[in-house]
């Protein structure tokens, strides 16, 4: 598994576009009617959602079900729904594909996954980590599993280094699936890592970050309609040993001095 945010640092999604943009255009989106569905954006590769963010998202194509990749063109926003999160495919020959998270075929008709990588900053707790995801083809409430033949999700745990630790199949995520509103009605999803964390049997532990593709065990056919990348939270952040322990510390001498204070007042009484 290579580590692709220690080689690669383009655009982010709103370094280069939102806060450079001069007034008159900001304006201007305003007036955009409700309906119009914005152009595909391809926002780099990685990309960082906002500014103070602690995490990139990777663009990743050439997945199988063990998480084998290699970088995609770009990470894009807009595809098939406003402000969604999907990647945008090198297909090679100088022939690019907008697309979600899903199994496409390439030039010699293999089949393969995109994905969307998260790497924070700093490692978190895993059972903190948040994503938001849509476009299942399926209805909160109704179905009871991913339909035959569509696409279904998988899910790589990333620990040190960002080596894949765990590998979370579509059984193991349908569950720890909640649904919540947003552009794909009825079909808008959290993730609840530390439901899925469960199913896993898996102590929280650490995490880089996680990686979003497409299973391949259980007939989906490519080109499948993709899902997409909503948002993503930032978790809670794993001290540091040195900051551990100097909030221990802290917190001892905390007790000390209020401690001696106590002391101080209680010999003053008698």
């Amino acid at each position: 598994m290579q580590t692709p945010i220690a080689n690669y640092s383009l655009p982010s999604f709103n370094r280069s576009r939102l806060f450079a943009a001069p007034a008159v255009f900001i304006a201007m989106l305003f007036l955009v009617p409700c309906g119009l569905q914005a152009a595909v954006d391809r926002v780099g590769n990685p990309a960082t959602p906002r500014l103070g963010a602690n995490f990139d998202i990777f663009a990743l194509q050439g997945l199988n079900d063990s998480g084998v990749d290699s970088l995609a063109f770009a990470v894009n926003r807009n595809f098939e729904f406003d402000q969604s999160i999907g990647v945008t495919i090198d297909l090679g020959g100088g022939k690019l594909k907008d697309f979600g998270i899903g199994l496409y075929q390439d030039a010699a008709k293999v089949t393969h996954s995109t994905g969307l990588e998260v790497i924070y900053d700093q490692p978190i707790f895993a059972s903190s980590a948040t994503a938001t995801v849509e476009d299942f083809d399926i209805q909160a409430g109704k179905d009871t599993f991913f339909k035959v033949g569509k696409v279904e999700p998988r899910i790589a745990l990333l620990g040190p280094g960002n080596s894949i630790f765990k590998i979370a199949t579509p059984a193991d995520i349908f569950p720890n699936l909640v649904a919540t509103t947003g552009a794909a009605k009825g079909d808008t999803w959290n993730i609840n890592f530390a439901g899925l964390l469960n199913t896993l049997h898996l102590a929280d532990t650490p995490i880089n970050g996680f990686i979003l593709f497409a299973d391949q065990a259980a007939g989906e056919v490519a080109n499948s309609d993709p899902y997409l990348l909503v948002s993503v939270g930032s978790g809670t952040q794993v001290p540091e040993p040195g900051s551990a322990l100097l909030l221990i510390v802290a917190g001892c001498f905390s007790c000390l001095f209020h401690g001696g204070r106590a002391f101080l007042r209680n010999k003053a009484r008698e």
